[in-house]
């Protein structure tokens, strides 16, 4: 660590990175150029903007177990808004970069450019570029301006510096490729949770929204009075008017005029109004619709912008009572194909592809952390995963990935404490869970569960039953009607249960009439009975057919133990006299029709819950891009088109 006296205001300047060639002087602002301990100033850079971020000079962190410290600062700007650039010094002497965009933190360290990168006026949104063995896709292209910087910076900058930057990413890691010098320069990182960095020095809470306090001013059309709540706030729209305002610096001018009688938009949540949603306390300071046309068919819906005072932005969506809390993301999903349709993978779940369309705003109020304008328009997809929705916007200059999850009504109303009950959800949407999913597992948990049970028990039955044959004789059918049939005696024998008998005949296009009586020979108790048997066949047009069965089974229930004989009669068709039967009875042969009656009667419930969560299904796809198929609840799909989610 070095310091040496600020040649414009003597103020100390301290080095603390050797290889730090810039620094701004903490006192009087002015940019200074390191050549050796000898300081050189090149101008005052700009006044910073004020902003609500946690971070500061000096304060320190952990990443992968390196401890570094802040020790510099751009702030950045370009069409949609302003970032800051946070220089990370290791104790190892290394640098890194911490980007901070709307309470979003991305991780990046200087690596070694291919020579194979395409020029900056060649690179097109979406195209994929290999970096190091990784492949990357183009997200973001734009040409930033610095507007203010302080502490040590590794290279010379200062106001109005320009930076044309690509910004790439994959579903692990981000990417920026800095065209500000002649060979592009490329940083390799990830996104990170600032509460991973383990930092400490942190501004407070406080401390931030004392620098953030509302601004004021009145609408350059229409005089009415408006109020600024979140810092990088782009563009305001006037709820008097509906004018959109943008704001450089203290600076307002009118960027559209509302086209024709401005009717304010009701909104469910107004304004202004603070919750307490997911851990998080938001205020809402902006409100737009957004509508698209699928098959001739206009929707729209609503969507609210949530500030925290961490600095961080997300949005709630509403459509038709359905709402969705959603975030930004830097990492960019794997698109891929599954049974003919696109899925996206992202950090271990598969989503199907539901919707693509174009979305443009078509109403606005409040402020805005872009410069928004009406009939803006972006190409939407959306995939689903129940309760959550990854989504994708791609417009000529990036595309931003966006992950929603299904929040219900009465969460949202409870969260802003709103004293009109919002309307109940229409239909089903995209990613609404299904009510039915868990019931229907469980139904068939139940089901698998009393099967197993059912057949352990059917099992054990058929190994201690008899199953005896005790009885065969082979009939002459003919002879029935004028000569009946007598069996000789037949012992049954052990607890009450059934008897089988069998007739195995040889009718062929005929039929038999059998009238039977198992008598006991003791007590003379008989058990009487009569079947039908019949079995034709042939041929018509070409085609073969047959009706009936030669064969037939009878069972007797509960038959007690004792000594019984089996009389027959019969009555056959004509032309029978060469059929005969193979009469078989046995005792206690294990039964089968209980169980599968058992098993259809507890089958009704889990197939009625599959019903109705397979009709839940039918409705959420009824609405999407496979509306025409089956329910693709039960395929792998979803989209390979840029999907949709919030700037």
């Amino acid at each position: 660590m070095k310091s040496t006296p600020c040649p414009s205001c003597a103020a100390p300047v301290v080095f603390r990175s050797a290889a730090s060639i810039l620094a701004v002087c903490d006192y009087c602002k002015s940019t200074l150029i390191r050549h050796d301990m000898d300081l050189e100033n090149i101008g005052k850079m700009g006044e910073l903007l004020e902003d609500a971020s946690p971070l500061q000079l000096m304060v320190e962190g952990w990443y992968r177990d390196g401890h570094f410290a802040v020790i510099g600062r751009i702030q950045l700007q370009y069409e949609q808004g302003v970032w800051n650039e946070w220089h990370l010094l290791f104790d190892t002497g290394s640098s890194g970069w911490l980007s901070e965009t709307s309470g979003n933190y991305v991780l990046t360290f200087s690596s070694p450019a291919p020579d194979d990168i395409p020029a900056f006026d060649a690179l097109e949104i979406g195209q994929n570029l290999s970096l190091h063995g990784e492949s990357f896709q183009l997200t973001g292209k734009e040409t930033a301006r610095a507007i203010a910087g302080e502490g040590e910076l590794p290279f010379k900058v200062g106001s109005g510096y320009e930076a044309p930057v690509a910004d790439l990413s994959n579903d692990t890691h981000f990417a920026t490729l800095d065209y500000s010098e002649s060979a592009p320069l490329l940083y390799l990182g990830e996104q990170v949770e600032l509460a991973s960095l383990r930092m400490t020095g942190l501004r407070s809470r406080e401390e931030g929204a004392k620098t953030t306090q509302t601004k004021a001013f009145n609408c350059p059309n229409c005089a009415a009075p408006q109020t600024i709540h979140a810092e990088g706030t782009k563009a305001l729209a006037c709820g008097s008017c509906g004018s959109v305002i943008g704001l450089e610096n203290e600076n307002v001018k009118i960027l559209e005029k509302y086209k024709g009688a401005f009717k304010p938009w009701p909104q469910a949540i107004p304004l202004g109004g603070r919750g307490r949603l997911r851990g998080s306390d938001y205020e809402v300071v902006g409100f737009l619709r957004r509508k698209c046309s699928v098959d001739g068919e206009n929707w729209e819906w609503s969507e609210y912008l949530l500030y925290e005072e961490s600095g961080s932005f997300r949005w709630l969506s509403e459509y038709d009572g359905h709402w969705n809390i959603i975030k930004p993301i830097t990492r960019t999903p794997v698109v891929t194909r599954s049974m003919g349709k696109p899925v996206a993978d992202f950090l271990g779940t598969r989503y199907k592809h539901f919707q693509t369309a174009t979305a443009s705003v078509s109403y606005l109020i409040g402020e805005f952390y872009w410069r928004v304008n009406l009939g803006e328009q972006a190409q939407v997809s959306d995939y689903v995963a129940p309760p959550l929705m990854l989504s994708s916007e791609k417009t000529g200059k990036e595309i931003t990935w966006s992950l929603g999850e299904y929040v219900t009504p009465d969460e949202i109303a409870s969260a802003f404490k709103l004293k009109t009950p919002l309307p109940k959800p229409v239909g089903v949407y995209a990613n609404q869970p299904s009510p039915h999913l868990d019931g229907h597992k469980r139904y068939w948990l139940a089901f698998r569960l009393f099967a197993v049970t059912a057949l352990s028990i059917q099992i054990g039955l058929a190994i201690i039953s008899q199953n005896k044959q005790v009885y065969q004789q082979q009939i002459d059918l003919s002879s029935l009607a004028n000569d009946p049939f007598t069996s000789d005696i037949f012992t049954l024998d052990g607890h009450d249960s059934n008897v089988v008998i069998r007739n195995q005949t040889s009718l062929n296009n005929n039929w038999a009439y059998l009238d039977m009586n198992l008598i006991e020979k003791d007590t003379g108790k008989a058990y009487h009975f009569t079947r039908d048997v019949g079995y034709y066949h042939g041929v018509d047009g070409g085609e073969s057919w047959s009706e009936g069965d030669n064969n037939d089974t009878a069972t007797l229930s509960d038959i007690p133990a004792g000594n019984y004989y089996l009389q027959i009669e019969g009555e056959t068709g004509s032309g029978i006299n060469t059929s005969v039967t193979q009469l078989a009875i046995k005792r206690d042969e294990p039964g089968y029709s209980n169980l599968f009656l058992l098993l259809l009667g507890i089958g009704i419930f889990p197939l009625i819950a599959w019903w109705r969560s397979h009709s839940f299904e039918s409705q959420r796809w009824s609405e999407s891009d496979y509306a025409s198929g089956s329910d693709s609840s039960d395929s792998d799909d979803s989209s390979d088109d840029d999907s949709g989610g919030e700037d």
